[in-house]
């Protein structure tokens, strides 16, 4: 009779455990409208807020992800297609490749901020830096953004930025005779003093 009483105080604190669970995730779902997203993203956007729907929708829509891979795929085809040149040369299919680099920064800033916007940045759970490849990214798209903001600014300086030789590789005639002797200087004669000497007894 003892153990039967055990057995059936065991199963009410279970029960009565699983209740409070179910409670406290109850409130939780109550507190965020009935959505286990975080009622607020980056202070601004709520559950409700149109924009913030819009890009759950896009970020969650299938079609989505795989141009997501897609475009990471492409990515990487051209950084292996990318040939690195000597003294910082570069060909045409270098200069469409660098151009190309422009896109896929667009694509991964924009697919970066509608995941912020969704989710939230970190101080939710399952915010978006809270995942370990969601880090990854956004360290890449910043260094990226980082990368293009400084060659904006020195090109409004006029610095010369390290692109700058590629609008040279373009230039498919000969070299100028001036830069050539340049380039290869003729080797002097260490005789030819002794034979302008001869010549002249």
């Amino acid at each position: 009779m003892a153990s039967n009483a055990g057995g059936d105080k065991s199963v009410i604190m279970n029960e009565e455990e699983l209740k409070r669970k179910q409670r406290e995730k109850l409130k939780k779902l109550q507190a965020t409208g009935g959505n286990p997203r975080p009622a607020r993203t980056l202070f601004l956007f709520s559950l409700k807020n149109p924009f913030r729907k819009a890009c759950t929708n896009i970020v969650e829509w299938k079609t989505f992800e795989i141009i997501i891979l897609l475009t990471i795929f492409a990515n990487c085809v051209a950084l292996a297609v990318f040939l690195p040149m000597p003294e910082e040369d570069s060909n045409n299919t270098n200069i469409r490749l660098e151009s190309l680099e422009y896109i896929f920064l667009i694509i991964f800033t924009l697919e970066c901020f509608l995941k912020i916007v969704a989710y939230g940045l970190v101080f939710h759970e399952g915010a978006y830096l809270r995942n370990c490849w969601n880090i990854l990214d956004f360290v890449i798209v910043f260094m990226g953004l980082f990368t293009f903001a400084l060659d904006t600014i020195n090109m409004i300086a006029g610095v010369p930025t390290e692109k700058a030789p590629a609008a040279a590789a373009q230039h498919t005639g000969p070299p100028d005779p001036a830069v050539r002797r340049k380039k290869r200087p003729i080797p002097t004669i260490p005789c030819q003093k002794k034979s302008d000497a001869d010549s002249a007894v």
